[in-house]
């Protein structure tokens, strides 16, 4: 039940933003600019934490079809 929870909104985080922005994931952020998102969400700035979002969301697809390979599980088709 979880695991197709956890599909189901990988799923649709990662259409929308194909939807949003093309077919490609935003670019990872430097150390730097990680950094300074973090202070900036430190100091409640809920923009910090989307841009936080967004460029993680290459890593996030990477665990997800990780796990959906271990438990053999089928990710959605483009």
């Amino acid at each position: 039940m979880i695991s197709t929870a956890l599909m189901l909104l990988a799923n649709t985080l990662l259409f929308s933003l194909r939807l949003e922005r093309g077919s490609s994931f935003p670019r990872p952020l430097s150390a730097a600019e990680e950094r300074e998102c973090l202070d900036r969400l430190a100091q409640g700035d809920p923009e910090a934490r989307n841009t936080l979002i967004e460029h993680n969301l290459r890593l996030v697809a990477h665990i997800v079809k990780k796990m959906c390979s271990k438990m053999q599980i089928s990710p959605a088709k483009k």
